[in-house]
């Protein structure tokens, strides 16, 4: 009886032992490079014992992450190297979104209202020196991600917001179309033809003339999650799976897994899927890289070890974190 209960009193002991065991293998083990099919991704910087990031961006020359307190209105901006982290710029205000396009990156400030502190106010910023120095632009609705097609044209969308702005934030124009938005729900993508998308719950948008025409395609038995250069990723049945935007193609699963979109780039025939699971609790935290060499036909699939946390872009760009704190990457060497 005395040899049960010490069991019992030891085993929590015995299973936090494994379990850290088990992350420090993996850590050591991911220590040479995690292979991301035709790159290989290895740690980036040295382990961030604290302020881990609060969000990854990754753009055509440079790769960032923001860390910021709950308690102060402040975020710091840091660049991300091959074999440093830096804090490159300091921004007053949550910083909640960047993107970017032809070099120029643009990003949503929250700060408190100068007039009523339980109110936020959001401005647009830009870069043109890769993050070292921002500009106010324009007050825009609360928005939750953006997309930027030129440094005048920028769109962004949000909770009952969808806008664009042609003249570099200073101001921009309501897009009306059917239905209530939902910034966690729908996602905004480059398309086909020069168009932009908004897809989600109720389909696919595809918008041209900056906002004054549209079309609508509610795409029945899909759950569109992601889109890129002209392809379209989502939940079909039990599976994820991929199709070209084109008169007649067809969807092609690649990951029966209960998992979502996270990210999805394009370039050329190469296509590069970040996933995680819808239910941590149930499927497990790992992030998975699903990667295909000809246009969605055939793939080859990654569990990468690394937290939800992860941003792609091009070819082989990349950016993530472990539960640990340690960022692994293929990362552009950029400027310093």
């Amino acid at each position: 009886m005395r040899k049960l209960l010490a069991f019992l009193l030891l085993s929590p002991v015995l299973m936090c032992m494994c379990g850290q065991a088990l992350l420090w293998t993996n850590e050591f083990r991911h220590r040479r490079g995690i292979d991301m099919v035709n790159s290989v991704w290895k740690p980036v910087g040295h382990q961030l014992d604290r302020d881990l990031p609060d969000k990854l961006f990754i753009g055509e020359r440079s790769a960032f992450y923001t860390t910021s307190l709950f308690e102060q209105e402040r975020t710091t901006l840091w660049r991300i190297s091959p074999d440093r982290l830096r804090p490159w710029s300091f921004l007053e205000g949550k910083l909640l979104t960047m993107a970017s396009a032809n070099d120029v990156w643009f990003g949503v400030l929250s700060q408190p209202s100068p007039s009523r502190s339980e109110e936020r106010t959001f401005k647009l910023i830009r870069s043109r020196d890769e993050g070292w120095s921002w500009e106010e632009r324009g007050v825009v609705p609360g928005t939750s991600s953006l997309l930027v097609v030129s440094e005048q044209e920028v769109w962004g969308l949000g909770t009952n917001a969808f806008y664009v702005s042609t003249d570099g934030g200073q101001t921009h124009t309501p897009v009306a179309l059917p239905g209530e938005r939902n910034g966690i729900a729908e996602r905004l993508a480059r398309g086909a033809d020069g168009t932009v998308w908004l897809l989600g719950p109720s389909g696919l948008f595809r918008i041209s003339d900056q906002g004054r025409r549209w079309t609508h395609e509610p795409l029945q038995g899909a759950e569109l999650q992601a889109g890129s250069g002209g392809f379209l990723a989502g939940r079909v049945g039990e599976a994820l799976a991929l199709r070209r935007d084109a008169t007649g193609a067809q969807w092609v699963p690649f990951t029966e897994q209960r998992h979502r979109v996270q990210a999805l780039t394009v370039s050329g025939d190469t296509v590069r899927v970040i996933t995680h699971a819808r239910d941590p609790f149930k499927d497990g935290a790992d992030v998975w890289y699903h990667h295909s060499e000809d246009g969605g036909l055939t793939w080859k699939h990654v569990e990468t070890g690394l937290h939800t946390r992860v941003a792609i872009a091009g070819r082989e760009w990349g950016v993530g974190s472990n539960i640990l704190g340690q960022l692994y990457g293929h990362v552009p060497k950029g400027e310093e």
